[in-house]
């Protein structure tokens, strides 16, 4: 297709080619497959560029994901749908602090999956709390903050319950036990996002 691409910051006319949803290396296509378009489209000056990706967001539209409504389903296609108007094609789900019936809820309820016309792909949840620093709270209710106390991961999954559908865990890392904790989220392919410490304030300090 003939149109205007992003190229380093620069917006440059290039032929893009695409198969099977994937974008080609032309010198490929020509060079090692001899290769030509079987359907060739004018893109008319529209400009093709990479889509945003949204790690946190918390909801929008009259949407809260940290809400264990009816619909969970519903919202969040709502506002996947929304986004995509505005250029994310795909986004974390963040739910912050909560209590664990809310994380039970909503968690089962939407799966990892890929965009489309109908919506902004979901990427995985990002779970923000509650896990962090009384002391750097911020806007997170502090009745639902929580610690590792008994050891760590059997917290984790009475507050979360299953993981399958996470992809980031926002946790302050000065709790105690939240090491053994941060090494099995790494190791189930979770990335641990360090957030609200205390610690990481008095280590500037110092």
């Amino acid at each position: 297709m003939l149109c205007i691409e992003v190229i380093l910051e620069l917006l440059r006319w290039e032929d893009l080619w695409v198969r099977d949803g994937r974008i080609l290396d032309p010198e490929k296509l020509f060079y090692d497959e001899e290769g030509f378009a079987d359907i060739r489209v004018d893109c008319e000056g529209c400009i093709i560029a990479p889509g945003f990706i949204d790690v946190q967001i918390n909801g929008g539209y009259g949407i809260d994901f940290s809400q264990a409504v009816d619909d969970v389903r519903g919202g969040f296609a709502f506002v996947a749908k929304k986004i995509l108007e505005h250029g994310v094609t795909s986004f974390c789900p963040t739910l912050v602090t909560s209590p664990p019936d809310i994380y039970h809820k909503v968690l089962p309820e939407v799966k990892v999956h890929n965009g489309g016309v109908e919506g902004a792909g979901v990427l995985g949840f990002h779970l923000e709390g509650p896990f962090i620093s009384m002391e750097k709270k911020g806007a997170h209710p502090g009745k639902y903050i929580r610690t590792f106390q008994s050891g760590g991961i059997e917290e984790l999954f009475e507050t979360y319950g299953a993981l399958d559908n996470v992809i980031m865990v926002t946790l302050a890392p000065e709790l105690m036990n939240s090491k053994s904790v941060i090494q099995e989220l790494i190791q189930r392919g979770i990335t641990v996002s360090l957030g609200k410490p205390f610690l990481f304030c008095m280590l500037i300090c110092v």
